[in-house]
């Protein structure tokens, strides 16, 4: 399966996604988030077994604030605005995964993907006639409210927030009381800021302490003008062991998904995977 591919890769953590698109949530009968759908806490604990076997961890992510646009996700968009739906989700869906995850697998759990899509900053690249933005504000007041659930829940875990490096002045100013920075950057040659530059996009000197948790957790190659080199993507790999990053997360392989090729093509390994293993294969710990 995939965790046994991305082993093999030498890769030691995965990125996965649990309630994108508002997947997985149970609401009542009057639309308001009651819990956990059943099957959705057995898949975690189904993937938490093959990981275990696979000798991978996950990186797991609760909701993705690019659904509220591309998908047109009411559900998610009432969680980040309206406050008493993103209490329901913190208490009741946020809280009950976390005391679910085990911690020896789990790298940390996103609670939210690129907020700064739902907000007047990034309102000229959403689809005309759309809804109004979201501020910065409210999902400082909701990411504060769903941290504190999943630490009282499990205080063992990262709790995160992803975002474009240059929107981290408001992230880290809007009340979120993160402690952890999840950047995600698609530069055309596999590029990643340091350390020095996220404490001071932030305005957060603890980013400079190396123990302070550091991920990439997307790192991908811009579909236009596309990778620099062919093999661009893989500086991400030695940039994040350069720049003190604690886990990077490769977006993609190759430009399509393997499975997507046309059948007399199909192979394992993309070009890239190969060089990627090769490339960790070099690394006193092996992967991330």
């Amino acid at each position: 399966g995939p965790l046994l591919e991305a082993r093999a890769l030498g890769l030691e953590a995965v990125r996965v996604w649990l309630c994108e698109g508002a997947e997985g949530l149970a609401l009542d009968d009057r639309g308001r988030v009651s819990g956990v759908r059943p099957e959705l806490l057995e898949a975690i604990t189904v993937l938490e077994e093959a990981a275990q076997r696979a000798g991978v961890r996950i990186y797991w992510g609760l909701l993705d604030a690019n659904s509220v646009h591309r998908d047109r996700d009411a559900i998610t968009r009432s969680i980040l605005e309206d406050r008493d739906q993103g209490a329901r989700f913190a208490e009741h869906v946020a809280a009950a995964i976390a005391r679910r995850l085990d911690p020896r697998i789990a790298v940390g759990l996103e609670l939210l993907s690129e907020p700064e899509t739902l907000t007047e900053d990034c309102a000229d690249a959403r689809p005309a006639g759309g809804e109004a933005s979201i501020g910065w504000d409210t999902i400082g007041a909701f990411l504060s409210h769903g941290k504190r659930a999943i630490e009282d829940a499990n205080a063992s875990l990262v709790v995160t927030a992803g975002s474009m490096p240059v929107f981290l002045p408001k992230l880290f100013s809007c009340g979120a009381e993160l402690d952890a920075v999840d950047v995600h950057v698609y530069h055309d040659d596999g590029g990643l800021p340091s350390r020095a530059d996220l404490a001071s996009y932030a305005n957060d000197a603890r980013v400079l302490d190396p123990g302070f948790p550091l991920f990439a957790g997307e790192c991908g190659i811009p579909k236009d003008p596309g990778p620099r080199e062919p093999l661009s993507l893989l500086n991400y790999l030695s940039n994040a062991d350069r720049c003190g990053y604690h886990a990077a997360f490769l977006w993609k392989l190759e430009g399509d998904l393997v499975e997507h090729a046309p059948k007399k093509i199909r192979r394992g390994w993309t070009e890239i995977g190969h060089e990627a293993r090769a490339l960790l294969d070099t690394r006193p710990d092996g992967g991330f």
